[in-house]
Order: structure tokens, then C-alpha cells, then sequence
């Protein structure tokens, strides 16, 4: 079976659809055609002419003559009329009898909307249906989608469906649903082979089943490496590069630049204030890495997992509480980094929160990890000094939330900024050998905390 013939089946029904919708005018039929077959044995009275045809035919043509000699005689008449007997007066009243409708005008109304409708439904179904090919086709085709040669791993025991997702993830095509039709009318379901291939998304649909149908390519070697919650971009890249997975500085580059093409890409909004613009969408979790890997396949691997973890739910709440993605993200960093549960980390938001709200009285967060950021990843690796930069990022020095992330969150930390303890608290310290947390509503109340934990 061809492309061509696959396309064309994968639209047939669609297509079928269309034939049923064009020919509504066999099954409603006209409006006209219901009074064209009208009985002749209808009672006069339903109809309203009592006379018979010949008379009717001479009124109508009475009335469509309009000369000025008929006028006159009218005339003539009506003045004749009221000197006559009752047997005149009959005929008078004969004819003024309201005359039958013309029902051929309105007829012809009814024709003209009807074709009006079904042209405009059929115009509307071509549109429609060539949209659907233009689409399809492109689709199938590879056409429009970039030229970069991938490496895909197909796990074993995998069905069409879950390698069909797996492609969509990789960039390799757009539409999951086509191509899984597209491999069961080409026969190909159940015949791929589990490994790694080499894949571009500019592939035909036809190549890129020939190229899963193949052998896989030798196995590499890959590593198993988890990244903890709250690791910094930085120590990230470290722990890639001493376990032979990449370069560390090429992979900071290609994080902070790659576009993978994931919707929350968009709303990192790039800042000169910012030190690195991705800082805090590396999604801290367990990941399996090829060693000597192309960095631009770690990070879409890694916008992958953020993309999936960070659900529409708390995009929805994200709005409700009047915070962008990247608001969220930064506050939350400084969330995971001051607290250690799930429980504190609600406390400490709500704490940050009540500050944000009220800029005047508490126009900075004063958390002691965004200085520790700075002295240990900003100052030390920017090209140029820029204590702008710097200050920006230390909340003692600068107010509200710095220009972006100081580390990566998990879960726990993002759910404590969106759903965070209802609390007046606008201060807090822990103990460090205990880890407990003290919260105060004023600045003497702190006081007293900070000789509790022991920092006084």
C-alpha cells in the first residue's frame, strides 16, 4: 500500500462523512416540493376559493390589468351598483372575496435560501476536507519539521501507542493518532524493534517505520544519576560531567539556549538581570543518561519531566493566586532551600507570602540562601562583575523576589507557594542541629526566637 493509498483510507471516512452531509436536500427536501404535490381534492374551504378555475383565472386577470379604460369602468360600475337590485349586490360580494396567494413568489424565496444554504454547506465541507488533507499529508510527509538526526530508545515490549507518544516527546512527530492509524493500515503494528535508533524528524512516516523495523543500533552505555531537590544548575552540570554523561559548560550553555518547544519555554521571560535564564526547570529526579551525550538531548529529556510535572492544575492555581511561572518557580527555590518538609515549607511560604503583600512595611525577604547564591554561583562565575546583578539576587540588598531561581524545587516546594499555610507570620528561624522552626508575628516575638533555636 502506498502513501498516497494510506492517506486516502485514513480520510475516507471523513470524506464519507461529506458525501452524507451534501446530500440532506434527498432526505429534508424542499419546502416546495410539499406544496407542488399537494392532493387536488382539497376541500375549497381549506383553500379559500369557492369559484371554480374559470372564474378565478378571470379575476386574477382582472386584477392584473391595470389600464385606465378598466379603472374608469370600475368606476362606472360601482356608481351602476348602488341603483341595483339585491341580485347585484351578490355578485359584489363575490368580488370581494380575498383572492387565492400567489404562492409562486414565495415559492421561489424558498428555492433561492435552500440553495444558498446547501452551496454554503458545501463550501464549507471542501474547506474543511482540504484542511484535513493538507494537514494529514504534511504530517506524514515529515514536511515543515526540522532537520536533526536523534537518537531514540525504544524500550522493550513496546506498543505502537506508547512509541508513537515517545516520538511525539523526542520531536520526532507532531500527531500521535495518525501515526498509529498510519502503522496498523500499513501492517507494521507489533513488527519494531526494541534499541536505539537513529531517527530525524523531517522523516517520512514510511522511513521512520522501516528505520524501527530495523535492527537497533549497538547499545551504549548509560548511567543512572539522581538529582536531589534543591541542587543548583551548576552542581547539576558537575555531576553530569564527572559521570561522562557531557561537558559541564556545554551543558549549561545548551540549557540555558535550547528551545525544545514546550509551553512553559515561553513564560521564562529572558532578564539582563538574570544570571542563568534557566535556573530552576531542571526537575530534580532520577534520570538515565547515555554516557557522551549530545547536551541538547539531556535538556529536552529534562523539559520532558518538568513539562509532565508541573501539571495544568497548577497553572490554573498559579493564576488564581496572581503568580507568573517564573514568580512561582523563584520563590519556591528559596522555599526548598530554607525548609527541609513539606510541613515547614508551607509555614516559610506563607511567611515570604505576607511580605510580598505587604512591600512598605517588609520591602525585602532577607533569606539567607540567596546570599549564599551569590557568593558561591553568581559572583565567582560571572565574565563581568555586576554588583547590580549581585544585589539583585541577595533579598537583604534587593527588594522582593530576585531576578530569578537560586536552585531547582521539587513538588513539595511548588505545591507550599500555591497552597501555603493561612498564617499572619512575617518572621522565622530554625535551629540548626534540631531543625526546628520558629514563626513570629513581630519583630520582639523574632527576637525571642532567635535565643529559642539558639542563634542569639
Amino acid at each position: 500500500m502506498t502513501d498516497e493509498e494510506l492517506i486516502n483510507s485514513i480520510l475516507g471516512e471523513h470524506e464519507e462523512q461529506k458525501k452524507n452531509e451534501v446530500s440532506t436536500e434527498d432526505v429534508i427536501g424542499s419546502p416546495d416540493d410539499k406544496i407542488d404535490d399537494m392532493p387536488e381534492d382539497i376541500p375549497q374551504d381549506v383553500t379559500g376559493v369557492d369559484e371554480d378555475p374559470e372564474e378565478q383565472s378571470a379575476d386574477v386577470s382582472d386584477e392584473d390589468d391595470g389600464s385606465e379604460d378598466d379603472t374608469d369602468d370600475y368606476a362606472d360600475e360601482e356608481e351602476d351598483d348602488e341603483d341595483d337590485d339585491a341580485d347585484d349586490d351578490e355578485d359584489d360580494d363575490e368580488d370581494d372575496r380575498p383572492r387565492a396567494p400567489r404562492r409562486r413568489k414565495k415559492r421561489g424565496a424558498g428555492r433561492l435560501v435552500f440553495a444558498l444554504i446547501l452551496v454554503t454547506l458545501v463550501i464549507s465541507v471542501a474547506v474543511l476536507s482540504a484542511a484535513a488533507v493538507i494537514t494529514v499529508s504534511t504530517e506524514i510527509l515529515g514536511l515543515s519539521r526540522a532537520n536533526e538526526q536523534r537518537e531514540i530508545e525504544i524500550p522493550e515490549n513496546s506498543g505502537t501507542e506508547a512509541i508513537s507518544d515517545i516520538l511525539v516527546g523526542e520531536g520526532i512527530i507532531e500527531k500521535p493518532l495518525i501515526f498509529r492509524v498510519y502503522s496498523r493500515l500499513k501492517g507494521a503494528d507489533g513488527t519494531y524493534m526494541a534499541g536505539i535508533h537513529s531517527l530525524n524528524p523531517n522523516m517520512t512516516y514510511s522511513d521512520i517505520i522501516e528505520a524501527l523495523q530495523k535492527e537497533p543500533e549497538n547499545i551504549r552505555e548509560f548511567v543512572t544519576l539522581t538529582f536531589p531537590e534543591g541542587i543548583r544548575l551548576i552542581d547539576a552540570a558537575a555531576q553530569l560531567e564527572e559521570a561522562g554523561v557531557c561537558n559541564a559548560q556545554d551543558f549549561i550553555r545548551a540549557f540555558n539556549s535550547t528551545k525544545v518547544g514546550f509551553d512553559f519555554e515561553e513564560m521564562v521571560k529572558p532578564s539582563t538581570m538574570k544570571f542563568y535564564k534557566m535556573e530552576g526547570y531542571f526537575f530534580p529526579d532520577t534520570y538515565d543518561f547515555y554516557l557522551d551525550e549530545d547536551p541538547k538531548t539531556i535538556v529536552r529529556k529534562v523539559f520532558r519531566n518538568f513539562d509532565h510535572r508541573v501539571t495544568p492544575d497548577y497553572y490554573g492555581r498559579m493564576k488564581d493566586v496572581g503568580l507568573t511561572l517564573d514568580e512561582t518557580i523563584t520563590l519556591a527555590s528559596i522555599v526548598q532551600r530554607e525548609a527541609g518538609s513539606a510541613r515547614d515549607m508551607k509555614y516559610v511560604a506563607s511567611v515570604f507570602l505576607n511580605r510580598l503583600h505587604d512591600p512598605e512595611t517588609y520591602p525585602k525577604l532577607q533569606s539567607d540562601p540567596t546570599r549564599i547564591y551569590v557568593e558561591e554561583v553568581v559572583s565567582p562565575n560571572l565574565e563581568i562583575y555586576s554588583g547590580a546583578i549581585c544585589d539583585a539576587y541577595d533579598t537583604y540588598k534587593g527588594d522582593g523576589l530576585p531576578p530569578g531561581p537560586i536552585c531547582n524545587p521539587g513538588i513539595d516546594a511548588i505545591e507550599a507557594v500555591l497552597y501555603p499555610r493561612d498564617t499572619d507570620y512575617y518572621f522565622f528561624c530554625s535551629n540548626v542541629d534540631t531543625g526546628e522552626f520558629f514563626y513570629a508575628e513581630t519583630l520582639e516575638e523574632h527576637e525571642e526566637n532567635l535565643i529559642k533555636a539558639g542563634l542569639r
